[in-house]
């Protein structure tokens, strides 16, 4: 079985890293073969290079260079790929009709959130469904997405994240990030997501604000970086118990170190970031938008709540700080769940099913 990827890069993001862990779980497969085209050359998920698949880097800009569009065509000659799965839009606006001229089966991955507000007439709505007569399935990671984007019955399917729990190697202690952010509280309040339009810091900072004046033995942490990020910065400058850590390599640490894990967002496929603080038992307070009510479970695993709602994040948060044994209770049935619920070997198991059932088809 050979399949042509196609990514735009490797950068920090969800998308990226489920594709860096599919291809983990694909790479022990006996007589899989792949070939991986990025359109940028930046690989922030370095464990890629590890698996030893050829990469083939499109640096220049398919939106106007011509010459990606024959340097593709030798590849499929080439290389003569059962099934291309694309992940981008762009991507597959420009390369499913070439799949289709080959009559090579083309999967688009593209759907990796879930608007609960998608406009029609939106560029992010336009470019997806301009793709959908080029493929043959339209792949996403929740229902939620192949709702929000209205794809055909007939094409979409959708397989969960799967988590590859060998990364969750703890490399500094709780106690050494504690020390590292200069941390005193007994409670720490945690998210990971980075500072664009789609995460709701104004929830979380709001919510802390609160909180901060409420108790003083309760610290927050942001971790992640993006275009707001000054902007919050100036709004939380007088708070010392409120930390942003920027960018860092290893979350997972940190992560642990939290008490409850929170997720404010607007839109949201299946967050990587709820599965890390699951699968370090912590419990969840997310916004219930797109998918993550299919990761969630409400009052099991932690707490759902409207988005754009400081009061009820704050409600949330208080209540698991009072009632420290239910949080435990909460983060071990969310560790649970991703083992069973969410592995790496689903993913892959689901993936290789597909690609079986579409090359047949």
């Amino acid at each position: 079985m050979k399949i042509l990827f196609i990514i735009e890069g490797l950068h920090p993001g969800g998308k990226e890293r489920r594709f860096v862990e599919l291809l983990k779980g694909l790479n022990q497969i006996p007589d899989f073969d792949c070939q991986i085209i990025l359109l940028k050359d930046d690989i922030h998920y370095k464990s890629i290079l590890e698996l030893n698949f050829p990469i083939i880097n499109f640096k220049r800009n398919i939106l106007h260079d011509k010459r990606v569009i024959s340097k593709f065509s030798e590849i499929l000659i080439s290389y003569k790929p059962n099934i291309i799965h694309c992940w981008d839009n762009i991507a597959a606006l420009h390369f499913g009709p070439l799949a289709k001229w080959y009559k090579i089966k083309f999967i688009n991955s593209a759907i990796s959130t879930a608007p609960d507000d998608m406009k029609i007439f939106s560029k992010r709505y336009f470019f997806n469904v301009t793709t959908f007569p080029f493929s043959d399935i339209i792949l996403s990671n929740s229902k939620a997405g192949l709702k929000a984007f209205h794809v055909p019955k007939k094409k979409g399917r959708y397989i969960h994240n799967g988590f590859d729990f060998d990364r969750l190697h703890i490399k500094i202690s709780k106690e050494k990030i504690r020390e590292k952010f200069n941390i005193k509280s007994k409670v720490v309040v945690g998210m990971v997501a980075s500072f664009s339009k789609m995460k709701d810091y104004d929830t979380f900072t709001n919510a802390a604000k609160i909180i901060l004046t409420q108790n003083s033995d309760v610290s927050f942490i942001a971790v992640g970086e993006g275009e707001n990020i000054e902007m919050y910065r100036a709004k939380m400058k007088n708070e010392n118990r409120f930390i942003f850590t920027g960018r860092q390599e290893d979350t997972e640490s940190i992560i642990d170190a939290f008490d409850i894990g929170v997720l404010s967002t607007f839109t949201e496929g299946i967050s990587n970031s709820i599965m890390e603080y699951m699968a370090l038992g912590k419990p969840v307070i997310a916004s219930k938008g797109g998918g993550t009510p299919e990761l969630v479970i409400n009052n099991e695993t932690g707490f759902l709540i409207e988005p754009n709602n400081s009061m009820q994040l704050v409600d949330k948060i208080n209540y698991l700080i009072a009632h420290h044994n239910t949080a435990i209770k909460m983060g071990l049935k969310g560790e649970t769940r991703i083992k069973e619920e969410f592995s790496l070997d689903g993913m892959t198991f689901n993936t290789l099913r597909l690609y079986k059932e579409i090359i047949k088809d």
